[in-house]
């Protein structure tokens, strides 16, 4: 079951890497990771400036009685100088309660993505996929009646971006930029407008997206930031796949994943 749900996992992630390829210009935009496992995974490779950091995110809300809702969560990531990235997702616990984690390779220099799982009795795989080619397409014309609110009466959304001050987090000068979206009376069944923002700090220097939050009354406030930030060199045995584990290729894995749960119906 384990190396049937690491084979899933890995799959997934390649799914979202390849789906984020379509562009909607002639000429690929620069994609930027949060320290997130989607974001890495598709981001440009970035050289010679290596970090490693703790991805925080806060979701909280207020009820109409006043109770506040909170929810927390947290992973490692950290770059090297040659632009591997390792991420560590956390994906639950084993019957006896010890956290079991993902851990994500992102290698742009032997072009691969290697996944292998920790904690509790998680198997000793370590599965490599090969990393798609990022590739420009050809904008697609999207006819009138298909694009949202057209044709159907409802009052369509307002958006405005603006660049705000440069602000400074860890020392580093922050980029940040303001989203509005106001979303107008009978849009979404509300009789008032619904004012939303979405606002994100980048270093342009790291290539980092330091911190983005979101703010919905319908939903409350979404945090995502890197906190304990360390502008060095990680250890180089981080992004190696650990002793004692097999490394096989993904698509093997998978394979044999397949034929185990065919032959046990």
């Amino acid at each position: 079951m384990g190396k049937w749900m690491l084979a899933g996992t890995a799959s997934m992630a390649l799914a979202v890497y390849a789906g984020a390829q379509g562009q909607t210009s002639d000429e690929l935009q620069e994609r930027i990771t949060n320290g997130g496992v989607n974001h890495t995974i598709f981001a440009d490779p970035v050289y010679g400036q290596p970090f490693s950091a703790e991805q925080v995110l806060k979701e909280g809300r207020t009820l109409n009685d006043g109770v506040n809702i909170t929810h927390f969560g947290h992973h490692f990531v950290a770059r090297d100088a040659a632009g591997r990235m390792r991420v560590e997702q956390p994906c639950g616990c084993d019957p006896s309660h010890e956290q079991k984690v993902e851990v994500y390779i992102v290698d742009p220099v032997a072009h691969t993505l290697t996944t292998w799982r920790m904690g509790g009795n998680s198997s000793k795989i370590a599965m490599v996929s090969p990393l798609p080619e990022r590739k420009p397409e050809v904008e697609q014309q999207v006819k009138p009646a298909a694009r949202a609110g057209v044709g159907n009466g409802r009052p369509l959304p307002t958006t405005t971006t603006e660049e705000l001050p440069v602000t400074l987090i860890d020392s580093l000068p922050m980029k940040v930029t303001k989203t509005t979206t106001i979303v107008p009376a009978g849009r979404s069944g509300n009789d008032a407008p619904i004012t939303k923002v979405h606002e994100v700090w980048t270093s342009e220097d790291l290539k980092l997206t330091f911190m983005e939050q979101w703010e919905d009354p319908r939903t409350g406030v979404r945090t995502v930031a890197l906190v304990n930030f360390k502008r060095a060199e990680p250890d180089p045995g981080l992004f190696r796949v650990p002793a004692g584990y097999q490394v096989k290729d993904a698509k093997e894995v998978m394979k044999e994943a397949a034929e185990k749960v065919a032959n046990s119906m």
